[in-house]
């Protein structure tokens, strides 16, 4: 459990020419066996601006998942095309399609029987956060309930801490909006994850040492998500991807290039066969 507030997350280049290089030469030894690469799909892959993990820069989707992402397609043959969108709008189309996906979509019990997953790619723990100096100390969910929250309504967080008895919520349309409301005072506390963090605070023009980390409230891996409708071969085909991914080194070597300040769990380099 990291008690560290990370201060920002690296500016990553578009371009990986050289690990698409890589990617080329393991398309191969996939192939070889038994990935059926023959067989291409063409896929519709939906994100949203959720920095450092999928956001839009000069007019580019990027990010740690977005390149992920791009290097299991080359890996797998498959033509996809990622769209950045609203939540809600990603979430349904993903749900009613096949051959559609959405990205960086946290595993949970709601979710479980409404797509097929592909993971994971990330682990995030999920903290209360107050302004310093407010005095404010809490140890349990119970005392964080006494709190006012401001959360966008559609994060997985607030579903989860209304299930959880919390009627204390603000809620807004944005990220952006919820950073700005918390800057002026309006809502006593945050409840973020800890890779999300760094570009929060960056959009309200904070610093961590501005704020207290609290409890941790809940801890949760994130996949890439396909549709019900989208055939299995090609969600085994993506997860055997990210598998030899996670053998071969590359996704550590992704990984620390995005979160240099940031511990790779051992769960994250497991892989499903």
């Amino acid at each position: 459990m990291r008690d560290a507030i990370l201060t920002s997350y690296p500016r990553a280049p578009y371009a990986w020419s050289v690990m698409l290089m890589r990617r080329c030469i393991l398309c191969a030894c996939l192939w070889l066996s038994g990935m059926a690469l023959s067989s291409a799909a063409e896929l519709q892959l939906y994100t949203e601006e959720s920095p450092p993990l999928n956001f839009s820069r000069d007019g580019l989707v990027t990010g740690f998942s977005t390149e992920l992402i791009r290097q299991l397609a080359v890996l797998t043959g498959d033509v996809t095309r990622i769209k950045l969108a609203p939540w809600t709008r990603g979430y349904a189309k993903a749900q009613d399609a096949p051959n559609v996906g959405i990205f960086t979509m946290a595993r949970i019990a709601e979710r479980e029987k409404s797509f097929q997953w592909v993971g994971p790619i990330s682990l995030s723990l999920n903290r209360f956060y107050t302004r310093k100096g407010s005095g404010i100390r809490m140890g349990s969910i119970a005392e964080a309930q006494a709190m006012q929250l401001v959360l966008p309504r559609q994060w997985y967080s607030y579903q989860y801490l209304v299930d959880k008895g919390f009627s204390n919520i603000y809620t807004v349309t944005s990220a952006e909006r919820m950073m700005q409301m918390f800057r002026s005072g309006r809502g006593d506390m945050l409840a973020v994850s800890d890779i999300a963090l760094p570009a929060l605070l960056d959009m309200a023009g904070m610093t961590p040492d501005q704020l207290e980390p609290q409890l941790v409230f809940l801890q949760h891996e994130s996949y890439l998500a396909f549709s019900l409708a989208t055939d299995p071969a090609v969600v085994s085909r993506w997860q055997g991807a990210l598998d030899e991914m996670k053998r071969d080194g590359s996704f550590a070597r992704l990984f620390q290039h995005w979160f240099p300040n940031l511990s790779l769990l051992p769960r994250l380099l497991e892989v499903s066969r």
